[in-house]
């Protein structure tokens, strides 16, 4: 089968490698009818994932058709429509009983490897999923393949992002950093009631952020913005999308007194200095959530399904698989705000 794989630092390439197979009764493979780029798939690309094995397949965002599964998987069958959460989980653990799957203590991630036990990943013809009955949910006929690839990471975390950034109907909820799961919190943030206003140096995706509702601004811009907007009290809710120690520095200054910032953005860091006396001045509390799939994925369907939430909204690119090299190329130089390839 064709897959993408990253043999080095920005060194992407499509390649023949052998079909994968089932391992163990609990796997499935699945035929992949859509496969997303993500911006955590850029750390690796960019050398900044610890650990990271040169040779994994890439992509952790997938829908697809089940054609094979092990004989202890009961909830899909071959044949049928379904998508995957990006971050696989046993549901057998401690963790996951407790319903904290994003802290499996065999957790990975498709497409990665170093920071998670290596998987590989869906920009592929096929791929292995395992624990399939945790992993794999089926899709509905009402949730498009463009749609569905969102499920499995960028809505359900800007979901995170919203739920647990406490969130409600009436706040100010700023965003920073407008790639797709900023959007995604742009989208969910105004399903709930708030007022957003949302920042990024990317024209093209602050024109998207508005087509969605919000009231967009450039960065040197938004403080001002949020300062005029609430006689200088600040963001009730801040929502950093962006991943970089500088986003997080401005949501930090953005949020009121006793504001919460909700840090969905990946980060690697293992010295970003924390400024305690502005944490402990403004009461601030500061919340960093990976995105549980599992825990909203059938919520976010119906919300797909009645015409909520469009995620395939913010689509910019269709590609094919073969041309994946250039879509890295576009999605890394932020040409491209979302990828979905087609195998």
């Amino acid at each position: 089968m064709k897959a993408v794989i990253l043999r080095g630092p920005g060194d992407v390439r499509l390649e023949e490698v052998s079909d994968p197979v089932l391992q163990v009764e609990t796997d499935a493979i699945v035929r992949v009818d859509a496969a997303a780029i993500c911006g955590a798939d850029l750390f690796p690309l960019h050398g900044l994932t610890p650990g990271f094995e040169y040779g994994t397949i890439l992509g952790h965002e997938f829908a697809g058709i089940v054609v094979e599964v092990g004989s202890a998987v009961t909830s899909v069958r071959p044949g049928q429509r379904v998508v995957n959460m990006s971050l696989v989980a046993d549901g057998t653990c401690a963790a996951c009983r407790a319903g904290r799957v994003t802290q499996c203590s065999g957790r990975a991630l498709f497409g990665y490897s170093g920071v998670y036990p290596r998987l590989d990943g869906a920009q592929a013809d096929f791929v292995r999923v395992p624990h399939a009955d945790t992993v794999l949910s089926p899709l509905p006929d009402s949730v498009s393949d463009d749609a569905a690839v969102f499920l499995a990471d960028n809505l359900p975390t800007a979901y995170d992002a919203v739920v647990r950034g406490e969130v409600k109907r009436g706040d100010l909820v700023c965003v920073v950093g407008l790639g797709a799961v900023g959007l995604m919190a742009v989208m969910v943030a105004l399903d709930g009631g708030a007022t957003v206003f949302a920042t990024d140096g990317v024209e093209q995706r602050r024109e998207l952020a508005a087509s969605l509702g919000a009231r967009v601004f450039e960065p040197g811009e938004v403080g001002q913005a949020v300062a005029g907007a609430t006689d200088g009290l600040g963001a009730d809710v801040v929502v950093e999308a962006a991943g970089t120690p500088g986003a997080l520095d401005a949501a930090l200054q953005l949020a009121r007194g006793r504001g919460v910032v909700s840090v969905v953005g990946a980060h690697f860091e293992p010295d970003y200095p924390l400024n305690n006396g502005l944490m402990f001045e403004r009461e601030l509390t500061l919340r960093f959530s990976i995105g549980d799939s599992l825990a909203h994925r059938k919520r976010l369907i119906s919300m797909i399904s009645e015409g909520r939430l469009d995620p395939a909204a913010v689509v910019t690119h269709r590609m094919a698989l073969d041309d994946a090299v250039e879509a890295y190329r576009l999605f890394d130089s932020r040409e491209a705000t979302k990828v979905v390839m087609t195998p």
